[in-house]
Formats: structure tokens, sequence, C-alpha cells
């Protein structure tokens, strides 16, 4: 089990072994000290985002520790849950998920990994209830074009089931 050090808001692994293993096998993690790794670069220390150790807090993958002591993180609420259902559901369908702030979306989803292939897919994580206006259509249109990138709105239901909707240009 892979030990994740909690320090402030942070996450982070040390030790290179662990620290290749969460990176190189699923994409997990980014190093401090590099933010575009090659095969060979040290990638200790590295630090987690939260829905990444919760997911691998999930699959019995890793243990957080502040000092010697074991923490239990507590389960997201509200919007946080429904960004986390989003994030799960990418990852089980075998998917690389990472921030898509620099592009304005809430995830940048690979399907080999960041430095193999560029992301295919921007999403937008929004409430159940949220109402989607004409200029947020344009924004995501004119964004995904900028980007060469499919931008995809995801949302859950009560019944916490991941729907996705995606935008697409049709020449007429």
């Amino acid at each position: 089990m892979i030990r994740v050090e909690k320090t402030g808001d942070a996450y982070l692994v040390f030790g290179e072994e662990n620290a290749e293993t969460l990176y190189w096998g699923e994409y997990f993690g980014r190093p401090l000290n590099n933010s575009k790794p090659k095969i060979g670069d040290k990638l200790s220390p590295m630090r987690l985002s939260k829905y990444e150790v919760l997911y691998l807090l999930e699959q019995g993958r890793v243990i957080v520790v502040k000092g010697n002591r074991k923490l239990n993180i507590a389960k997201p609420t509200g919007n946080s849950l429904t960004v986390y259902i989003i994030y799960k559901d990418l990852r089980s369908k075998g998917l690389i998920v990472r921030s898509g702030l620099k592009f304005g979306a809430t995830f940048a989803v690979y399907i080999k990994g960041p430095g193999i292939d560029h992301a295919p897919f921007l999403v937008q994580v929004v409430p159940e209830t949220y109402r989607l206006s004409g200029i947020e259509v344009i924004r995501a249109g004119r964004l995904s074009h900028g980007t060469r990138k499919r931008f995809v709105f995801a949302t859950v239901t009560k019944q916490r089931k991941p729907i996705y909707i995606t935008l697409s240009w049709v020449k007429i």
C-alpha cells in the first residue's frame, strides 16, 4: 500500500518507486519538480488531487497519513460529490482524468495519457438542475473548436447515475 502524506491542503507521495507506480502505471498525480516528465525522469515528490486520493483510497491502494497518524478522508458532498462521481466513472472506463483548469473546464480527459496523446475531451461538471445558457453553449463551442477537443457537459442524477452531453459542429 502506498503512503500519501497530507500536508496542509496537499496530498504528497514520496519515494521514487511509489511515484513511478502511480504515475507511469495509470497517470495518477503530478511531479512537483517536473510538469512534463519523460520516462527516466525523477517523479518524487508527487502531488495527488483530492479526487485521485479518494479514488485510490476506494481501490485500497493508498493510505493517507499526517505525521505518524492515519487519516480518514471525509466523503465529498454537494458539488464535490457530483465531480467525484464523474471522475470515478471516467476512470472506471479506463480514461485518464486530469484537471481541465487551463482549458476552462473541470477535467481534460485522455485515452492514453498526457505526453502520449492529446486530451480529446474537455468535461465540464454541472449540477443536475443546471440551466445551460446560450452564452455557455457558444463558449463551449468556441473552446472546443479552439483547442480541437470535444466539449462534454457532465452531471449526475439523483440516483447517482452519470450523464454526459456533448455538443458538435454541423455543416449545413
